[in-house]
């Protein structure tokens, strides 16, 4: 059993169009459209309210919503192409050693690996990855979070990373700016002064690379272009990740499959877009 967890998101999503759109996000929605009909899974997540976080009992996944004072909320801006940018507006509360050993204890105790979808530094500190590692559960973290500092506004990446922070750490996904500002860039021996056995470094429709044991290896995906909206990605490419792991994959293997998978979620997304368009047009020569 894999559990998902991270902050159920507020986005304010504006889209090419001017249109803007408040929408679950965070990591939990996204891994787990993506692992639902792939592999046993549940999903541990807190923020938002239950209205907001309604979508992500769509999948038919156990889900544990835990105490929270406070809800990470995030402008995004799309500009059409496939990028977009981000703005912190609030900070939720971090996952905390005591909420593993409370809240989080019984979800927990059934599951191998652990995925954290990390959303600022402080979200999962690395005594909670720790705790979240005992008992031999393999930890995977999407590097996003120690890039993010812990402050409001324009979102601007910061490292290097301090190799304690990923002590526990089994898989550290990058995105290729996280990598060059944690790491220096996409260097495998840099990548193995982490302490981190596996590292994956995503370059979006270029495909990935993986570093482990101080060598890298490319991995190619067939590229879907022409979409406005590919927030989420890295959360559902982690998620699929750890899912071929859990059914024995290694590491090259297993992102293969995560970047295919991926592949195939964004082209769903992008038949969705075309035909929204097409409605739209259609309404509009009326």
């Amino acid at each position: 059993m894999i559990a998902l967890v991270g902050q159920s998101v507020l986005d304010r999503t504006t889209w090419p169009d001017g249109v803007v759109e408040e929408r679950l996000g965070g990591a939990p929605i996204f891994a787990a459209r993506a692992i639902a009909d792939v592999w046993p899974a549940l999903v541990i997540t807190r923020g938002g309210s239950p209205e907001l976080r309604r979508p992500l009992h769509g999948f038919g996944l156990e889900i544990e919503e835990g105490p929270s004072g406070r809800t990470n909320v995030c402008e995004v801006m799309l500009y059409g192409d496939g990028t977009w940018s981000e703005s912190i507006a609030e900070l939720g509360n971090p996952f905390t050693p005591l909420d593993v050993a409370s809240w989080m204890a019984r979800a927990i105790e059934r599951c191998s690996t652990v995925v954290c979808g990390a959303q600022w530094r402080d979200d999962f500190p690395p005594e909670t990855l720790a705790a979240l590692a005992t008992g031999g559960r393999r930890v995977y973290l999407d590097g996003q979070g120690p890039a993010r500092p812990s402050r409001l506004g324009p979102l601007r990446l910061e490292g290097p990373l301090d190799p304690q922070t990923v002590r526990c750490v089994d898989v550290l996904k990058l995105g290729e700016e996280e990598a060059a500002i944690l790491i220096g860039g996409i260097d495998p021996v840099a990548a193995l002064a982490t302490g981190v056995p596996v590292v994956v470094v995503t370059l979006g429709e270029r495909g990935a690379v993986v570093l482990v044991g101080g060598d890298a290896t490319e991995v190619e995906v067939d590229p879907v272009l022409g979409l406005a909206d590919t927030v989420g990605a890295g959360d559902s490419f982690l998620a699929l990740m750890a899912a071929a792991a859990e059914a024995g994959a290694g590491p090259v293997e297993a992102t293969r499959r995560a970047c295919d998978g991926v592949a195939r979620l964004l082209r769903a997304r992008l038949e969705a877009e075309r035909s929204a368009a097409g409605v739209t047009a259609g309404i509009a020569d009326r």
